[in-house]
C-alpha cells in the first residue's frame, strides 16, 4: 500500500442502513481532527473527503459508485486511482450500538480490490464502544 501522504481523495463508505439514522458527524469530525482511522494523515490537510453509502445490502452498488468516481476524477482532474483511499467506516467494520460487523464486509473489500483501490478500515473510534467490545457486550 502506498503512503497516506500520497492520497488526495479519501472516500468514507458508510453502512446504508446506519446512514438512515446517522448524520456521519463523528466520521467527518475524525477526518477533520485526523483522529481514529484518519490518524495516519496527521499533519496533512490537503486531502479531499467524499462520503457515500454502500448502497444497501449486499453492497453491490458500491462498485458502480466507485467506478463513477474513478471515471470523473480522472476525466475532470486527471487523478490516478492510486491517489484514492477508501475508508470503510467503523459502522461497517466493528460491532457497535448500530449493529454487528457488516455481514458483507469481505464482499465489500473484494469489490474495492477489484478496482485496484487502497482500502483502510475504520473512521471514528468511540471510547464507549471500544470499552463495550472489550467487555464482550458487542
Amino acid at each position: 500500500m502506498s503512503s497516506p501522504a500520497e492520497k488526495d481523495y479519501l472516500v468514507i463508505v458508510q453502512c446504508h442502513l446506519v446512514k438512515e439514522r446517522c448524520s456521519g458527524f463523528h466520521c467527518e469530525k475524525a477526518f477533520h481532527d485526523r483522529s481514529g482511522g484518519f490518524s495516519r494523515y496527521a499533519g496533512q490537510d490537503q486531502q479531499r473527503l467524499l462520503t457515500m453509502t454502500c448502497g444497501g445490502c449486499c453492497g453491490r452498488s458500491l462498485q458502480r459508485k466507485l467506478i463513477n468516481l474513478l471515471h470523473l476524477s480522472h476525466k475532470r482532474e486527471q487523478m490516478d486511482r492510486s491517489r484514492i483511499m477508501v475508508h470503510l467506516s467503523t459502522c461497517i467494520t466493528k460491532a457497535s450500538h448500530h449493529g454487528p460487523v457488516c455481514p458483507h464486509l469481505g464482499y465489500l473489500k473484494e469489490l474495492i480490490s477489484r478496482l485496484d483501490l487502497a482500502i483502510a478500515e475504520d473512521t471514528w473510534i468511540s471510547k464507549t464502544a471500544q470499552k463495550r467490545r472489550q467487555q464482550g457486550r458487542y
